[in-house]
């Protein structure tokens, strides 16, 4: 996952003209808690969202389980370019928004219209496989602070050296490894304490990658030798 301010979203490959025409034709406007659908429903429309911030949600047994939050940009509902597929997850607006509400004929007019926002929509969809691969590994992971370290390791793509500012909050890190957000602030905090991360905000900046890595490998270490 990279840092949401320095990445692209997929209304950018669209003309301001043409944008405005998507949003007065397709836009749906909704209100912080409005339900935009429900896991088990039939999918039948595709959004991008353009305003405000919504949570994908799945129920595990009894308790709803938070998969993402959403920002302006990200496609979801995508399972509606499938006839008749059951959604997978709930989504629920976190703030006032608007998102644009596609059925499948009309999202795959769109792509046939403008090639590059599908390309940029293949690149978004493949590089949600990839956060949900890594999201896997992380959570197999017994040790909390391991889990903490290795989700903020992949977060910086992949340097190996330098430094690193994250933009992510305790909600969406929670996300990320599978823990209670109180859980997730204890473990932040820790390394804070330890020099390991600095926090501005909701934005994490990680001095030295190579200093974590080591602290990764360190946690590993100890995690095998209490087996």
């Amino acid at each position: 996952m990279e840092p949401r301010n320095s990445r692209d979203t997929l209304l950018d490959e669209v003309e301001q003209q043409d944008r405005n025409g998507l949003i007065d034709r397709y836009g749906r406007p909704f209100a912080s808690g409005e339900t935009l659908f429900r896991e088990g429903e039939t999918s039948r429309e595709t959004f991008i969202l353009h305003e405000g911030r919504v949570r994908l949600l799945k129920r595990v047994r009894l308790a709803d389980r938070s998969l993402t939050v959403l920002r302006p940009g990200d496609l979801f509902g995508e399972s509606a370019l499938l006839d008749a597929t059951p959604r997978g997850s709930t989504a629920v607006a976190l703030t006032d928004g608007i998102a644009l509400a596609f059925d499948r004929g009309a999202f795959l007019a769109l792509m046939q219209r403008d090639p590059l926002l599908g390309a940029r929509m293949m690149e978004q969809l493949v590089r949600r496989v990839r956060d949900a691969e890594d999201q896997i590994e992380v959570m197999m992971l017994r040790d909390t602070q391991s889990k903490i370290v290795s989700a903020l390791l992949k977060l910086t793509g992949g340097r190996p050296t330098g430094s690193a500012d994250l933009s992510i909050s305790p909600v969406d890190l929670s996300t990320r490894v599978g823990l209670d957000v109180d859980t997730v602030k204890r473990a932040v905090m820790r390394l804070r304490e330890q020099q390991y991360v600095k926090i501005v905000g909701e934005r994490v900046e990680i001095p030295d990658i190579d200093a974590l890595r080591r602290l990764y490998s360190l946690l590993g270490s100890k995690e095998e030798l209490a087996r």
